[in-house]
């Protein structure tokens, strides 16, 4: 059995908080990631973020700045990856903390790879084997 090339895979979360860590009120997480396709190369991050506030209008005004930042990461140029889609899977939605206090919450997928140059980091593949041509006759 032979070993899986290694790929350096950009750092999705890091990127998601230089956008959205500025924003008083606002805790982000990532609670799932997946393969997709091509062993390595797309990855699916499931982040879910909290917006609270000292009101109700307030922590819902604050996600919908949180959403609008989400999305645009697949438009946003990024020197450690690609972001290739972002999307809300679910809300923003009303989700009070345990003590009441006013927390709206949204759960997004975003796919990430790595940059197109100098990620993969293995050994050429070999060439494909050839295909010997079919015979004309019979």
């Amino acid at each position: 059995m032979t070993t899986p090339d290694m790929i350096a895979q950009p750092d999705l979360e890091a990127w998601v908080w230089s956008h959205i860590g500025g924003l008083a009120g606002v805790t982000s997480f990532a609670y799932a990631a997946e393969q997709l396709g091509a062993p390595g190369w797309l990855y699916a991050h499931h982040i879910q973020v909290d917006a609270r506030a000292a009101r109700k209008q307030a922590a819902r005004d604050l996600a919908e700045q949180v959403r609008r930042a989400m999305l645009a990461l697949a438009v946003t140029p990024w020197p450690d990856g690609v972001v290739c889609y972002a999307q809300a899977t679910e809300g923003p939605f009303w989700l009070p903390d345990p003590d009441g206090h006013p927390r709206y919450t949204a759960r997004y997928e975003i796919r990430v790879h790595p940059p197109r140059t100098g990620a993969i980091q293995a050994a050429p593949a070999a060439s494909p084997p050839r295909r010997k041509a079919a015979s004309r006759g019979a």
